[in-house]
Protein backbone atom coordinates (compact mmCIF):
# COMPACT_ATOMS: atom_id res chain seq x y z
CA UNK A 1 0.00 0.00 0.00
CA UNK A 2 1.47 3.50 -1.12
CA UNK A 3 2.03 5.33 2.35
CA UNK A 4 -0.32 8.75 2.90
CA UNK A 5 2.06 11.93 2.37
CA UNK A 6 0.87 14.65 3.86
CA UNK A 7 0.16 18.14 2.47
CA UNK A 8 2.80 19.25 5.27
CA UNK A 9 5.62 16.78 4.46
CA UNK A 10 4.96 17.71 0.27
CA UNK A 11 5.32 21.17 1.59
CA UNK A 12 8.79 20.90 3.08
CA UNK A 13 10.01 18.94 0.62
CA UNK A 14 9.49 21.48 -2.05
CA UNK A 15 10.92 24.00 -0.15
CA UNK A 16 14.24 21.76 0.52
CA UNK A 17 14.58 21.51 -3.16
CA UNK A 18 13.72 25.20 -4.14
CA UNK A 19 16.68 26.18 -1.57
CA UNK A 20 18.68 23.81 -2.73
CA UNK A 21 18.33 24.70 -6.30
CA UNK A 22 18.91 28.30 -5.71
CA UNK A 23 22.26 27.37 -4.19
CA UNK A 24 23.43 25.19 -6.79
CA UNK A 25 21.93 27.85 -9.47
CA UNK A 26 23.88 30.70 -7.63
CA UNK A 27 27.15 29.04 -7.07
CA UNK A 28 27.75 27.18 -10.80
CA UNK A 29 25.67 29.29 -12.56
CA UNK A 30 22.11 28.61 -13.94
CA UNK A 31 22.92 26.46 -16.99
CA UNK A 32 26.04 24.51 -15.82
CA UNK A 33 23.66 23.53 -12.66
CA UNK A 34 22.54 20.61 -13.01
CA UNK A 35 19.47 17.98 -11.34
CA UNK A 36 22.45 15.99 -10.02
CA UNK A 37 23.70 18.99 -8.40
CA UNK A 38 20.12 19.53 -6.72
CA UNK A 39 20.25 15.79 -5.86
CA UNK A 40 23.48 16.09 -3.95
CA UNK A 41 23.05 19.56 -2.41
CA UNK A 42 19.39 18.52 -0.80
CA UNK A 43 19.20 14.35 -0.48
CA UNK A 44 16.48 14.37 -2.54
CA UNK A 45 16.34 11.60 -5.30
CA UNK A 46 16.04 12.42 -8.76
CA UNK A 47 12.53 10.50 -9.02
CA UNK A 48 11.14 12.87 -6.15
CA UNK A 49 12.24 15.99 -7.52
CA UNK A 50 10.70 14.78 -10.84
CA UNK A 51 7.40 14.57 -8.71
CA UNK A 52 7.25 18.58 -7.92
CA UNK A 53 9.21 20.04 -11.08
CA UNK A 54 9.69 18.55 -14.60
CA UNK A 55 13.04 21.03 -15.21
CA UNK A 56 15.28 23.60 -14.15
CA UNK A 57 13.23 25.83 -15.78
CA UNK A 58 10.28 25.32 -13.96
CA UNK A 59 12.01 25.11 -10.67
CA UNK A 60 13.13 28.73 -11.52
CA UNK A 61 9.90 29.88 -12.39
CA UNK A 62 8.49 28.62 -8.82
CA UNK A 63 11.37 30.69 -7.12
CA UNK A 64 10.30 33.54 -9.16
CA UNK A 65 6.88 33.03 -8.55
CA UNK A 66 7.26 32.85 -4.73
CA UNK A 67 9.39 35.68 -4.51
CA UNK A 68 7.17 37.86 -6.67
CA UNK A 69 3.97 37.71 -5.42
CA UNK A 70 5.37 37.43 -1.35
CA UNK A 71 6.90 40.27 -2.42
CA UNK A 72 4.49 42.31 -4.33
CA UNK A 73 1.56 41.55 -1.85
CA UNK A 74 3.99 43.65 1.23
CA UNK A 75 4.90 46.25 -1.54
CA UNK A 76 0.99 47.05 -2.58
CA UNK A 77 0.05 46.92 1.42
CA UNK A 78 2.76 49.63 2.15
CA UNK A 79 1.68 51.43 -1.02
CA UNK A 80 -1.72 52.05 0.02
CA UNK A 81 -1.41 53.62 3.07
CA UNK A 82 0.62 56.74 1.19
CA UNK A 83 -1.14 59.81 -0.06
CA UNK A 84 0.98 60.98 -2.86
CA UNK A 85 2.16 59.52 -5.82
CA UNK A 86 5.56 60.88 -4.68
CA UNK A 87 5.58 59.52 -1.75
CA UNK A 88 4.77 56.22 -3.09
CA UNK A 89 7.67 56.68 -5.31
CA UNK A 90 10.34 57.72 -2.82
CA UNK A 91 8.99 54.57 -1.01
CA UNK A 92 9.96 52.32 -3.95
CA UNK A 93 12.86 53.75 -4.45
CA UNK A 94 13.73 53.87 -0.20
CA UNK A 95 12.89 49.74 -0.86
CA UNK A 96 15.64 49.28 -3.46
CA UNK A 97 18.26 52.34 -1.83
CA UNK A 98 18.25 50.69 1.54
CA UNK A 99 18.72 46.76 -0.29
CA UNK A 100 22.48 46.06 0.08
CA UNK A 101 23.11 43.96 -2.87
CA UNK A 102 26.23 43.12 -2.05
CA UNK A 103 24.79 40.72 1.54
CA UNK A 104 25.38 36.73 0.17
CA UNK A 105 21.74 35.98 0.39
CA UNK A 106 20.67 39.13 -2.35
CA UNK A 107 23.59 38.97 -4.08
CA UNK A 108 22.74 35.29 -4.81
CA UNK A 109 18.88 36.06 -6.27
CA UNK A 110 20.51 39.06 -8.20
CA UNK A 111 23.19 36.39 -9.99
CA UNK A 112 20.03 33.68 -10.56
CA UNK A 113 17.56 36.05 -11.74
CA UNK A 114 19.84 37.81 -14.75
CA UNK A 115 21.85 34.92 -15.90
CA UNK A 116 18.03 33.24 -15.94
CA UNK A 117 16.72 36.66 -17.96
CA UNK A 118 19.67 36.31 -20.45
CA UNK A 119 18.82 32.39 -20.95
CA UNK A 120 14.89 33.06 -21.54
CA UNK A 121 15.64 34.92 -24.78
CA UNK A 122 16.65 31.68 -26.63
CA UNK A 123 13.01 29.91 -25.12
CA UNK A 124 9.84 31.81 -26.59
CA UNK A 125 7.70 29.83 -23.91
CA UNK A 126 9.88 31.25 -20.97
CA UNK A 127 10.94 34.66 -22.37
CA UNK A 128 6.90 35.19 -22.93
CA UNK A 129 6.30 34.74 -19.26
CA UNK A 130 9.03 36.48 -18.21
CA UNK A 131 7.63 39.64 -20.30
CA UNK A 132 4.35 39.18 -18.52
CA UNK A 133 5.19 38.63 -15.21
CA UNK A 134 7.09 42.08 -15.63
CA UNK A 135 3.87 43.76 -17.27
CA UNK A 136 1.66 42.88 -14.25
CA UNK A 137 4.52 42.90 -11.48
CA UNK A 138 6.67 46.10 -12.63
CA UNK A 139 5.18 47.90 -15.21
CA UNK A 140 2.09 48.66 -14.61
CA UNK A 141 2.96 49.75 -11.06
CA UNK A 142 4.82 52.53 -12.26
CA UNK A 143 2.61 53.29 -14.70
CA UNK A 144 -0.28 53.77 -12.20
CA UNK A 145 1.44 55.73 -9.82
CA UNK A 146 2.14 58.37 -12.80
CA UNK A 147 -1.05 58.19 -13.83
CA UNK A 148 -2.26 58.91 -10.15
CA UNK A 149 0.15 61.51 -9.95
CA UNK A 150 -1.25 63.42 -12.85
CA UNK A 151 -4.69 62.90 -11.75
CA UNK A 152 -3.94 64.52 -8.86
CA UNK A 153 -1.61 67.46 -10.82
CA UNK A 154 1.44 66.45 -8.98
CA UNK A 155 3.33 65.19 -12.26
CA UNK A 156 3.23 66.42 -15.79
CA UNK A 157 0.78 65.20 -17.89
CA UNK A 158 2.85 65.19 -21.28
CA UNK A 159 4.41 62.37 -19.39
CA UNK A 160 4.68 59.05 -21.36
CA UNK A 161 3.39 56.19 -18.39
CA UNK A 162 4.87 53.37 -20.25
CA UNK A 163 8.47 54.81 -21.10
CA UNK A 164 8.87 56.15 -17.59
CA UNK A 165 8.26 52.81 -16.08
CA UNK A 166 10.28 50.91 -18.17
CA UNK A 167 13.14 54.05 -16.93
CA UNK A 168 12.60 53.57 -13.78
CA UNK A 169 13.34 48.97 -13.92
CA UNK A 170 16.03 49.38 -16.94
CA UNK A 171 17.76 51.69 -13.48
CA UNK A 172 17.15 48.84 -11.44
CA UNK A 173 17.94 46.14 -13.36
CA UNK A 174 20.99 48.33 -14.29
CA UNK A 175 22.12 49.01 -11.01
CA UNK A 176 22.08 45.68 -9.73
CA UNK A 177 23.86 44.11 -12.37
CA UNK A 178 26.55 46.63 -11.90
CA UNK A 179 26.59 45.48 -8.13
CA UNK A 180 27.54 41.91 -9.22
CA UNK A 181 30.57 42.87 -11.97
CA UNK A 182 31.84 45.32 -9.61
CA UNK A 183 31.89 45.47 -6.10
CA UNK A 184 33.37 49.22 -5.80
CA UNK A 185 29.76 50.31 -7.74
CA UNK A 186 28.54 52.99 -5.83
CA UNK A 187 24.79 51.51 -5.58
CA UNK A 188 23.65 53.37 -2.82
CA UNK A 189 24.58 57.32 -3.93
CA UNK A 190 23.74 56.09 -7.84
CA UNK A 191 20.33 55.31 -6.81
CA UNK A 192 19.78 58.10 -4.79
CA UNK A 193 20.65 60.85 -7.14
CA UNK A 194 18.50 59.42 -10.07
CA UNK A 195 15.63 59.62 -7.70
CA UNK A 196 15.90 63.54 -7.36
CA UNK A 197 16.18 63.78 -10.99
CA UNK A 198 13.41 61.55 -12.00
CA UNK A 199 11.02 63.64 -9.92
CA UNK A 200 12.77 66.77 -10.64
CA UNK A 201 11.74 65.44 -14.44
CA UNK A 202 7.95 64.22 -13.26
CA UNK A 203 6.69 66.90 -11.28
CA UNK A 204 5.18 70.00 -12.64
Amino acid sequence: MTPIVSEEYKQKKKREILDSALDCFAKKGFQVATIDDIVKRSGISKGAIYNYFKSKDEIYLELMREQTETSNAKLLEKLSNLRTAREKLIYLFGVYIGMDPYKEDKRKIIIVHLEFTLNSSRSEEINKILKERGRKFFIQLIIEIIEEGQKLGEFRRDLERQVIANMFWTLMDGAMLHTIINNEYPYTEVLDNYQKMILNYLEC
